[in-house]
């Protein structure tokens, strides 16, 4: 029930927001004539609805969308001089559109994900609990420790994003280039028995924007090297799945690199395989 909260959450609010924006300014302004006369005054005001209504086609939702229709919108001015007579009268209620949708964007953010699946072989979650996870855009991290290997399991909310297409990369993009991955990995090494240590390790990226086929899936994926004192420990590889809905699922594993194991880090499996494979059959 979360997940479908969440999803609704992230189409409705922006939709509901631009509506309730253009109700107000008309009946306002004009309260003996009906609200479709509005639309049909304004082609704006019918592009902008209609994309609020179609956004979960749209990949990457309104990160996409706004800056597009920005530069659509910047064309049209230019070739129309009827729309650029129009600007000047509509600029307040237009903007008021705009700013509709980024508050709808922004409130989609705090829509609930679904509870984080492991493989049936990892068996009870270490942790389900993550003190440090910030309230928006809503999140949920499992933890587990299968032997020598650490397995973390986020469901992330894209905030403005319905469709599945480029969610993941976009997600990716947002840990390499924010420092999440650092959080996460320290939350990940809290688990180990020496978990002190977690506040001195570091990542070095491997590989970044790329993809790779998992059992007939193309999925992006990263790979870091975790070093302590400038030194290579283990290895991080991280798979991106999106979801229809604006919901992203990712799955790091986190393999040691030490001399005295007989298979180190990701030395026989780059690509993470051995443990991406059965958590996506289990979210199938």
């Amino acid at each position: 029930m979360m997940e479908i909260g969440g999803t609704l959450t992230a189409w409705a609010i922006p939709l509901m927001c631009v509506l309730s924006a253009i109700a107000i300014e008309w009946k306002w302004k004009y309260p003996q004539t009906h609200i479709i006369d509005f639309f049909r005054a304004d082609p704006f005001n019918v592009g902008i609805t209609l994309l609020c209504a179609a956004i979960i086609l749209v990949p990457l939702g309104w990160w996409v969308a706004i800056p597009a229709g920005a530069i659509g919108l910047g064309i049209r001015a230019l070739a129309s001089e009827d729309s650029r007579v129009m600007w000047p009268n509509r600029w307040q209620a237009r903007s008021a559109f705009v700013v509709a949708i980024l508050l709808g964007t922004l409130l989609s953010g705090f829509g609930g994900v679904s509870t984080p699946v492991g493989a049936p072989e990892w068996g009870i979650p270490d942790s389900t609990e993550n003190p440090d996870a910030a309230n928006w855009p809503a999140s949920e991290q499992y933890i587990w420790v299968d032997g020598t290997t650490i397995l973390v399991v986020n469901h992330v909310r894209l905030p403005g994003t319905m469709s599945a297409i480029g969610s993941g990369s976009m997600v990716l993009w947002y840990l390499e280039s924010s420092g999440t991955d650092d959080e996460r990995l320290k939350q990940a090494m809290e688990k180990l028995p020496n978990p002190g240590l977690a506040d001195w390790m570091t990542l070095a990226t491997i590989a970044y924007g790329q993809s790779h086929e998992y059992n007939g899936t193309n999925l992006p994926y990263t790979v870091k090297d975790v070093k302590l004192d400038g030194i290579t420990i283990a290895e991080m590889v991280t798979v991106a799945v999106g979801t229809w809905g604006g919901e992203v699922q990712l799955l790091t594993s986190i393999k040691p690199n030490l001399p005295t194991l007989p298979f180190s880090g990701l030395e026989n499996d780059p690509y993470g395989e051995e443990y991406v494979l059965p958590w996506l059959e289990a979210n199938a």
